[in-house]
């Protein structure tokens, strides 16, 4: 049997589940186990901090968990762990700048453009101050993103100019009354000194794609996809996501236009990963990719659905969705290693 490390949180967490028990307890490890070993891999759950360091991991899988604990401070140190075993010469899994990109939207559009075709992109500039941003000759309508944030929080729409202002104000604050008055007091005593910006939050800015009615998500754990519609609803605005798990419309009621299956299949090829979740759009002539995630997914899309989707001679045909977010999960790890090793 090949050997498997898996990483959990100091809660003794793995990965993530929608209605798992107890609440917040992230995916059963025991059938994690079993379904590993069914496939002859052996698992071995490890709390990160009871990881031995000075362990040669050379060529070793580690499969990882993530968090979404308040100001990831956390994740941060699981970030932290995950890179040294990478640059050891483990074989995490999925590749560690997924990791970075998770839950942070500046990196991941960085990295859309190293790993994804131009179908895949989207006009959007990233930005680490206010200031910064002001000072380009935008046209507007934009959309404005925190670097973190799920389920439509933290994004804003800009018609004009001021309306731009007030939300960068809001993404990219970072007043804190001791430090801005040391800055106050250095501007006073050193002549020329320009003042660090009190809106030091990173974030991005994207062109608004108008006419939206809704978006898919996409989960693809492999080959296999899970999918549902996301209304844009009267009181979001102009967001599809965060509308509420029982106003979305699952597989086989997901009204899934032509190519979309083959458009989420080849981005997570190419991204090169075991299972990805995609926000897609489609404006009648394009597909757009909102976002994507590679690890620690919102798995409501297997939970709730009676099918998923798998494409046979060419076709994508619905199967009865008799798996839990372990037996998918399983899946793609083992399909991805198998993969990758041939």
């Amino acid at each position: 049997m090949k050997d498997i490390i898996c990483l959990c949180d100091y809660k003794g967490r793995f990965g993530s589940k929608d209605n798992d028990q107890p609440y917040r307890s992230g995916m059963d490890k025991k059938l994690l186990q079993q379904l590993f070993e069914e496939r002859e891999y052996q698992t071995h759950f490890i709390k990160i901090t009871n990881m031995e360091l000075n362990h040669n991991y050379q060529d070793q899988y580690i499969l990882y968990t993530s968090q979404e604990d308040a100001h990831y401070k956390y994740k941060s140190f699981i970030e932290d762990i995950v890179y040294y075993l990478y640059l050891y010469g483990a074989k995490v899994i999925p590749h560690y700048k997924y990791l970075k990109a998770n839950n942070n939207k500046v990196f991941m559009e960085l990295l859309r453009n190293i790993v994804l075709s131009s179908e895949y992109q989207i006009d959007t500039k990233v930005f680490g101050c206010l200031e910064e941003a002001l000072s380009v000759n935008w046209e507007y309508p934009l959309v404005v993103k925190t670097a973190q944030g799920a389920c439509g929080s933290g994004v804003y729409l800009a018609k004009d100019r001021n309306e731009l202002l007030n939300c960068l104000k809001i993404v990219a604050d970072t007043k804190e009354i001791k430090y801005d008055l040391h800055e106050f007091i250095r501007a006073l005593r050193y002549k020329g000194y320009i003042k660090d910006s009190s809106y030091r939050e990173k974030f991005i800015i994207q062109k608004f794609i108008p006419n939206l009615t809704n978006d898919w998500k996409v989960l693809v754990f492999w080959d296999k996809i899970f999918v549902f519609y996301r209304p844009v609803l009267k009181k979001r605005v102009f967001k599809a996501s965060g509308g509420g798990h029982d106003n979305y419309d699952y597989a086989e009621n997901a009204k899934v236009p032509e190519g979309l299956f083959d458009y989420a299949i080849k981005a997570r090829e190419q991204l090169n990963v075991p299972n990805a979740s995609l926000d897609i759009a489609y404006d009648g002539e394009r597909y757009y990719l909102l976002e994507y995630q590679c690890l620690y997914l919102g798995t409501v899309g297997i939970v709730r659905s009676n099918y998923y989707f798998k494409r046979e001679n060419d076709n994508w045909i619905a199967v009865s969705n008799n798996e839990t977010v372990e037996s998918a999960y399983v899946h793609s790890i083992t399909s991805y290693i198998q993969h990758n090793n041939t």
